[in-house]
């Protein structure tokens, strides 16, 4: 099969080295026609502090030299911010039975899930839309070690047909049929993990941010079931696993923004120094909202946001939540 991967951004392009190992044929495909001729002209790819060396199982293209014909399956790698001007891009690239993958996390800014803003910008069903996410840190994954994944579509069969064709031996993926709650587990985990780096910038413990951790994990499962989620999936590798990864590793870009916003810096200076996307910054002040028009208490997700977008101070934010009114584990 032949897979096309939109964004060459360093997890669609970690994706393209680690799906190339197996029988496929990778399309890593570009928009940005400098950086192309920058990658053809070489000998590697350079993602992160990693050189991949180039292969001929992965061609590099321009978006405009790209059609995706039925039998193609297509993954959407960019960042949420991005999203829309990318299918824009694309929508008169696709057929009715263009098989899609959305590797992205977050929302769009009305506060859709990821596939529901593909199905509507590209005018196909939801039935073709699946959602692939886990406990993946890229640099883990280019350094040659395992991890696995969760790939759902609304279809069982047809998430177990594509499980098999992008599995190999260094990415298992397992199978599963719940597309919005794979979602919305693998963006409110990032939210989380803002607030673990502050924890441990703060030295404040273990204790502490497992705490975080597990009443993080509670926010997640009310919001998710709010819109029809299966709550066990939040608590396999679109969920747990996923949040567990970003909320230990220093390797997870959420964290490190936590950890920056806990040395003094704001979400505007480091979103300059880094020239990088903070999907947890995103997603952030579109679930605060949510959650406060559906009357959801999400106490961590509205600490964060206010730490994010209000310049809160950290340290009144932690005080915050410790002081809040005793309550039973269920709520």
């Amino acid at each position: 099969m032949i897979i096309n991967i939109l964004g060459n951004t360093t997890w669609g392009t970690t994706l393209a080295k680690v799906l190339s190992n197996g029988d496929n044929q990778v399309n890593l495909i570009y928009k940005d026609k400098e950086k192309l001729s920058y990658v053809k002209s070489g000998t590697f790819i350079q993602v992160k502090d990693f050189k991949i060396p180039k292969s001929p199982k992965i061609n590099h293209l321009h978006i405009e030299e790209c059609n995706f014909i039925e039998k193609d399956l297509l993954i959407i790698s960019v960042p949420s911010p991005t999203l829309e001007n990318n299918l824009e891009l694309i929508k008169n690239k696709i057929s009715d039975d263009t098989q899609i993958i959305s590797a992205s996390k977050g929302f769009d800014k009305n506060g859709n899930t990821l596939s529901v803003l593909i199905k509507n910008k590209l005018n196909i069903s939801e039935n073709n839309i699946g959602v692939l996410s886990g406990p993946n840190l890229s640099s883990e994954i280019l350094m040659g070690k395992p991890a696995t994944s969760l790939l759902s579509f609304n279809d069982i069969n047809k998430a177990d047909n594509f499980r098999d064709i992008i599995s190999n031996e260094i990415f298992r993926v397992y199978s599963g049929n719940d597309v919005i709650g794979s979602e919305i587990g693998g963006s409110l985990k990032n939210i989380i993990a803002i607030g673990c780096g502050i924890i441990d910038k703060m030295n404040l413990g273990d204790n502490a941010k497992s705490a975080f951790i597990s009443r993080g994990l509670r926010e997640i499962v009310r919001f998710g079931t709010t819109f029809n989620a299966k709550e066990y999936t939040f608590y396999g590798l679109s969920g747990i696993g996923d949040l567990v990864a970003t909320c230990v590793s220093n390797l997870s870009r959420n964290w490190q923004f936590g950890y920056a916003l806990a040395s003094g810096k704001t979400l505007e200076t480091y979103k300059k120094e880094n020239k990088v996307t903070i999907e947890g910054a995103n997603a952030s002040k579109i679930v605060n909202n949510v959650a406060l028009k559906k009357g959801l208490e999400m106490p961590i997700i509205n600490m964060t946001y206010k730490v994010v977008h209000e310049n809160y101070n950290p340290v009144d934010a932690i005080k915050e939540f410790m002081s809040r009114n005793p309550s039973k584990e269920r709520n």
